[in-house]
């Protein structure tokens, strides 16, 4: 289990490497970040800390606290130098948040993207750690890991929240590096998915802190403790049934039994279609027939 160190509060008096950024996503940029740093702090002795914020800098975030918490287990992170991004924070000037970070930890080295920024205004660049770490004075090393594109695109949050918004979750995956998910717990709906159009489905509020993705038809595959399951989901309102309320509603292909209160963890593969009101359930069944069928020809 990862140690969490709160930032400017708690100490870690073990020599450590500490890498710098916001690491809203764990995408493949952060990926290539992180696995360099998991081989220098393994060939310097240090162990590896990573600078992350709470609960993002505002907005809904790609992965929450807890999902970034299980990314990094597998870089061998040691701890989270765990940031509240609030009022008086964001005051903080860049030098005097290295010597916050150095006044609490045992740092070593840094390392960070070349486009991270820190401090008030953000001020401080990989400019300012890079003079920082060749004073002598400071005890420290700096390295710097370049951008990561993919065909020819820079891969960034804040692209990655744009795709998935338009419902673009096939580049979005891309740039992750895995498919984007959201985890919830099941609860009741109206039974129509069963009763009436003949595709049971499990229902779940699609959760607050997280990146919506466009309303519509998804193929998706669907994680139910250690059992995995192709399906197709729909996240929006049902005009067929003349609800408007947006919630997110996935039938999982092979599943049989209920799942009521259960956690269930929805990756969305790609999109299908857009949302349609339909004349009578009939033509709404027929349709998720093809829906199904299209989401199971492309495993």
């Amino acid at each position: 289990m990862l140690e969490i160190i709160k930032y400017n509060e708690d100490e870690y008096t073990f020599p450590c490497l500490l890498v710098l950024g916001c690491f809203d996503a764990i995408h493949i940029g952060h990926a290539e970040l992180l696995k360099k740093a998991k081989l220098q702090a393994k060939i310097n002795g240090l162990d590896l800390g990573v600078m992350m914020f709470v609960g993002g800098k505002g907005g809904r975030q790609v992965c929450n606290f807890e999902e970034k918490q299980k990314l990094l287990e597998q870089y061998n992170v040691k701890f989270i130098l765990a940031i509240d991004y609030t009022e008086e924070f964001k005051k903080t000037g860049a030098s005097e948040f290295l010597e916050n970070l150095e006044n609490k930890l045992n740092i070593k080295a840094y390392m960070s993207g070349r486009d991270f920024r820190f401090g008030c205004e953000a001020k401080g660049k990989s400019a300012t750690l890079k003079a920082y770490a060749e004073d002598e004075e400071n005890g420290v090393w700096y390295m710097q890991v370049k951008d990561v594109t993919y065909v020819g695109e820079k891969v960034s949050t804040t692209a990655i929240k744009n795709y998935i918004e338009q419902g673009n979750l096939v580049k979005a995956g891309a740039f992750l590096g895995r498919n984007y998910s959201v985890t919830g717990f099941v609860i009741e709906g109206a039974n129509r998915g069963k009763k009436v159009v003949g595709f049971p489905t499990v229902n779940m509020k699609y959760p607050v802190d997280k990146v919506e993705v466009k309303k519509g038809v998804y193929k998706v595959k669907c994680i139910v403790g250690e059992e995995e399951f192709i399906g197709i989901a729909n996240y929006g309102p049902r005009p067929t049934f003349n609800e408007q309320s947006s919630v997110l509603e996935a039938y999982l292909d092979g599943f049989v039994g209920t799942l009521y209160g259960r956690s269930v963890t929805v990756e969305f593969v790609e999109y299908i279609r857009d949302i349609v009101k339909f004349e009578s359930a009939e033509d709404l069944t027929a349709q998720l027939k093809i829906d199904l069928k299209q989401a199971k020809l492309k495993v």
